[in-house]
């Protein structure tokens, strides 16, 4: 016998896993025009980063002053990220997602087309009634130089 479905329930969950895709894609445009500005209200307080080889950072504004304002701001001059493939899982007021991510970025001085790869592992976290990022960690798969490529040049360091 089939089980009754809670058609608030259903309704509700459907739009919490909708408005965590939208802050995740909201976090992807923010990056790519570089508005830290809008990108700073999209996380906790306490909100926590791993970006791999990029460094960690705590609280928003270690995110946003440590990482973003200091190192992706002066460092690229073209973002185009994507992120594909969520799966996301609410559990009241705390969501988890997973995104295969791809980004094609120009980083400089070098004007260094790149081709990046990854999976990012989020945590969010419903503040006042509104969806936040509170983890994001990105394991990357290949960040390589546009002319070699991931199959020649799965990882590669940024030169100084």
């Amino acid at each position: 016998m089939k089980q009754p479905v809670d058609d608030t329930a259903a309704i509700r969950l459907l739009l919490d896993i909708e408005a965590v895709k939208q802050l995740k894609h909201s976090y992807c445009r923010h990056v790519d025009a570089g508005d830290w500005d809008a990108l700073e209200r999209l996380w906790t307080e306490d909100a926590r980063c791993d970006y791999g080889f990029f460094g960690c950072y705590e609280g928003r504004s270690g995110i946003m002053d440590g990482f973003f304002r200091t190192l992706v701001g002066p460092a690229t001059s073209f973002n185009a990220h994507m992120v594909h493939n969520p799966i996301v899982e609410i559990e009241g007021d705390t969501a988890r997602g997973s995104w295969y991510m791809t980004a094609q970025t120009v980083i400089q001085p070098h004007n260094q087309a790149v081709w990046a790869m990854g999976v990012y592992e989020d945590v969010f976290r419903r503040v006042d009634g509104e969806w936040r990022i509170a983890s994001l960690q990105v394991g990357f798969r290949y960040y390589t130089p546009y002319e070699e490529g991931w199959a020649k040049t799965p990882m590669w360091q940024i030169p100084a």
